[in-house]
């Protein structure tokens, strides 16, 4: 009869438990876990989006932030494993700024700012690979209107 009775208990725990934490993962402070992030750029990155502004607003569409995933695409890969593998290299990281043509909207080149954080051998080698021209800029030289302008001119003139 005793263990009947432990055997009850437990059922009875077992099923508060669970009641309990099915509520808990269905409150909505769960379902929708996010909140807006503010301000939506960095010092340095606001910086330069107002110095490419002035420098090439008129010329070129600026998108910034943009997912390398949303420009590159990954060609034929013998193994699914292995495009699951270069897809997840790929869709964490972004470029700072990405100047398009205006009229058909397709990428010119991209501009980042040097970040110890990104993967910059990475990203070079990438844009080399894909033949999209790449400028990587200082946040001092991103402060200078002629240092952004000589930077786009010389990397778009090759």
């Amino acid at each position: 009869m005793s263990w009947l009775a432990l055997t009850l208990v437990a059922f009875v725990c077992f099923v508060l438990v669970f009641f309990i934490k099915n509520r808990q993962l269905n409150h909505p402070a769960l379902q929708y876990p996010y909140s807006l992030k503010a301000p939506l750029f960095s010092p340095a990155e606001h910086e330069l989006l107002e110095m490419l502004q002035r420098t090439v607003g008129e010329q070129y569409l600026i998108l910034p932030k943009v997912s390398v995933a949303e420009i590159v695409e990954i060609t034929a890969v013998p193994r699914r494993a292995y495009w699951y593998q270069a897809h997840n290299r790929i869709v964490a990281l972004r470029f700072d700024f990405v100047l398009c043509d205006k009229r058909e909207l397709t990428p010119v080149c991209v501009v980042n700012l040097d970040d110890p954080d990104t993967e910059q051998d990475f990203m070079d080698r990438l844009c080399e690979t894909v033949g999209l021209p790449q400028i990587r800029l200082t946040p001092e030289a991103a402060k200078s209107y002629t240092d952004v302008r000589e930077a786009i001119e010389s990397t778009l003139r090759d």
